[in-house]
């Protein structure tokens, strides 16, 4: 069992700052069923807009895409839209870090099941693999965190993707303790080229492969292997 806590720290006081103090698995199940239990009318109805306006983003942009696009696919009124999120950029920056937090809760849940830091890289970069497999929206996501920093950059926006170099770094850091890992490079470092280099992949997969799910797949397992034996090498 191991201890991780992670801050993402949000705009303004719509999004509230999320805080993980996790120990193990456990913590993390009660948590969630805790949120799940005592859920109010207005929690249910915020997290509807961030659910329609992530497909929203990923499908049409951030720049093209319009507060009344948004209301109009979640059938909402604009009052039950702006009690919540008070201009685009606010709503931009909540479901960036509803995704966030929601795939970290999943990779700290999956982390946790294995004590052996390779073992937790592998679940980790599989999860990562499947996630994205899952469909356009989530992955979309991280391109709207660098959409919205190059419109309205916030000083306190951190990308999606630097949340999850954060989580290898601290794999990577613990298996070089371990004698599991043997890089010269820092943990930050290996973890970014990791982290981008599936990036990378999935990019020129989305432009060169028109988004085949089945090739990116076969070919995110292979270059997780190459990278990950690579750190094991002495």
């Amino acid at each position: 069992m191991f201890f991780l806590s992670l801050v993402c720290g949000p705009r303004n006081s719509s999004t509230r700052p999320l805080t993980y103090r996790i120990v193990g698995f456990y913590i993390v199940i009660m948590a969630a069923d805790k949120t799940a239990n005592s859920k109010s009318k207005g929690q249910l109805t915020r997290e509807h807009i961030l659910e329609v306006a992530a497909q929203v983003f990923a499908q049409r942009g951030y720049s093209e895409t319009r507060l009344d696009d948004i209301i109009q696919a979640t059938g909402l009124t604009k009052g039950a839209l702006y009690f919540h999120f008070r201009s685009k950029s606010d709503l931009a920056y909540a479901v960036i870090e509803d995704h966030k937090r929601h795939w970290l809760e999943q990779g700290i849940q999956e982390i946790a099941q294995h004590d052996n830091p390779l073992e937790q890289l592998e679940a980790l970069s599989n999860l990562l693999i499947a996630l994205v497999s899952q469909g356009k929206t989530d992955w979309n996501i991280v391109r709207l965190a660098d959409q919205v920093r190059s419109k309205e950059p916030p000083e306190d926006l951190i990308s999606p993707l630097q949340s999850w170099v954060d989580v290898v770094a601290d794999i990577i850091e613990r298996g070089k303790a371990q004698q599991i890992f043997h890089t010269e490079l820092s943990s930050q470092d290996a973890a970014a080229i990791l982290v981008g280099s599936f990036d990378g992949l999935k990019t020129s997969n989305d432009a060169l492969a028109q988004g085949d799910t089945e090739k990116f797949r076969r070919q995110a397992h292979a270059l997780n292997t190459m990278l990950i034996e690579g750190l094991q090498r002495r």
